[in-house]
């Protein structure tokens, strides 16, 4: 390949030096502000007894950043409608244990709550819209425990609506 060293062509060699730069730098902000947005979508905190948990699950990327990060966490709590499957937020969700304290009580950003719970007995009570379910979990050492949550609210999925995953994506 030749090069043309004519004044014109390095002022145009030069001209395309910026041009990739700046695209370049364009791609990477816009890349960043995408990674930012998932990683603040899904809400990380920790509990009364300190515990690390997260909440959310929303959107596709949500549910990726969660997974990823599953094994983090011993309990893994999902609320959904009954008929459709269809992911539910804004359930109220109160986790008690053996003593009767509440190690969480709060209103869910998403579908899904991943807490560490540390080992012991647990009462777990969902309400959503008038509605309340109740379960018991046990936590011992290595344990991975799901709970799942199903409401019977009017629900409606796109007929586009497609599952990001194959099968259960918190399963073994």
């Amino acid at each position: 390949m030749t090069h043309d060293h004519s004044p014109g062509g390095v002022e145009r060699l030069q001209r395309m030096h910026r041009v990739r730069r700046i695209v370049t730098w364009v791609v990477l902000v816009v890349l960043g502000l995408t990674l930012t947005s998932v990683a603040f979508a899904v809400t990380r905190a920790t509990s009364a007894q300190g515990r690390p948990l997260v909440s959310g699950g929303v959107s596709f990327e949500e549910l990726q950043a969660l997974h990823v990060r599953r094994d983090d966490y011993s309990l893994w709590l999902v609320t959904a409608a009954k008929r459709s499957g269809a992911y539910l937020a804004d359930v109220r969700v109160k986790i008690v244990d053996s003593e009767r304290r509440a190690v969480f009580d709060g209103l869910l950003d998403g579908p899904w709550l991943f807490i560490d719970l540390t080992l012991g007995r647990y009462s777990i009570e969902a309400s959503f819209n008038g509605e309340t379910q109740r379960t018991v979990t046990n936590i011992h050492p290595g344990d991975h425990h799901q709970a799942f949550f199903y409401f019977d609210v009017p629900d409606e999925v796109s007929p586009e609506w497609q599952s990001p995953f194959e099968r259960n994506p918190f399963g073994k």
